[in-house]
């Protein structure tokens, strides 16, 4: 067995977005059977790096395997332990923060849940960097604490898809791996049809399934990827006509490119383009 495990001091004075009240990671533990039946005060966060383990959750007990995250909610019941043929390798965070349950409210994670991260090599970076962190400082930088923390809690936040104990036929998988090349033709008309047929999906169910995956439509995946493309070639290439610009990034019409913009940045691309292609002075 190997185990990092840090706890921290109070540090609510400074009302940081978010703090870890105690990091860890547990490699194989010969012992790891928790069962709090009141929870903890803070939210809690952990993330099967590798092996199983088990987590009973809303009177149903689920395994876990490698990619599984499952986060709990202040106060809420916890009861999770390793396997005893393949223990796992389990990341954990305890967390807290001044706006905090707000911000879970909004993205959707105010309950108890489980989550696939089918790429967790980010996650798993984060954490290390943080347990380096503390490692290495202790609390002495308690601001670089706060930005790691917060790392790990947005590769979460933004990876995370529900919970399938199905892994034959990965749906999320092949949605992020259109993702690229969608980007690549973003300048191109968006035909939904032929990118749910690529997809081996009906229409509908590639627009659930995307929103599912990426938290937007495709269109609002596509008109990201136009604004920047629009922006890129404002900055890089000032004399070229702003008609261009908006052609190239896959709008013929000037004015919808216009409104499009605007909606996104707040500013026209012709301002935009001023503003960050003037020369100091």
């Amino acid at each position: 067995m190997t185990e990092r495990a840090f706890y921290l001091p109070n540090f609510s004075e400074f009302r940081f977005f978010c703090f870890p009240h105690s990091v860890g990671n547990f490699v194989q533990p010969t012992n790891h059977n928790v069962n709090r039946p009141d929870g903890v005060r803070d939210y809690s966060l952990h993330y099967v790096a590798s092996g199983s383990g088990f987590i009973e959750l809303g009177g149903e007990t689920f395994q876990l395997r490698e990619g599984d995250v499952f986060w709990h909610i202040p106060d809420d019941r916890m009861r999770y332990y390793r396997s005893e043929e393949d223990p796992w390798n389990i990341f954990w965070v305890q967390l807290y923060g001044s706006t905090l349950p707000a911000f879970i409210t909004e993205n959707g994670y105010h309950q108890s849940g489980i989550w696939n991260l089918k790429d967790g090599s980010l996650l798993e970076g984060t954490f290390v960097s943080l347990l380096d962190e503390i490692e290495q400082h202790n609390f002495l930088r308690p601001a670089r604490i706060s930005a790691l923390t917060y790392s790990v809690l947005i590769e979460f936040l933004s990876n995370s898809t529900p919970f399938s104990p199905y892994r034959g036929v990965d749906n999320a998988q092949k949605m992020r791996a259109l993702l690229p090349e969608m980007q690549r033709q973003a300048h191109l008309p968006f035909i939904l049809e032929d990118w749910a047929a690529a997809a081996g999906y009906t229409p509908n169910y590639f627009c659930s399934l995307f929103k599912k995956v990426t938290r937007m439509t495709p269109v609002s995946y596509i008109t990201k990827c136009r604004i920047q493309i629009s922006k890129h070639l404002l900055v890089s290439h000032p004399i070229i006509p702003i008609k261009e610009v908006a052609e190239r990034a896959g709008y013929p019409g000037f004015s919808y490119f216009n409104k499009k913009f605007m909606e996104s940045e707040g500013v026209t691309p012709g301002e935009f383009r001023r503003n960050h292609t003037a020369l100091d002075r």
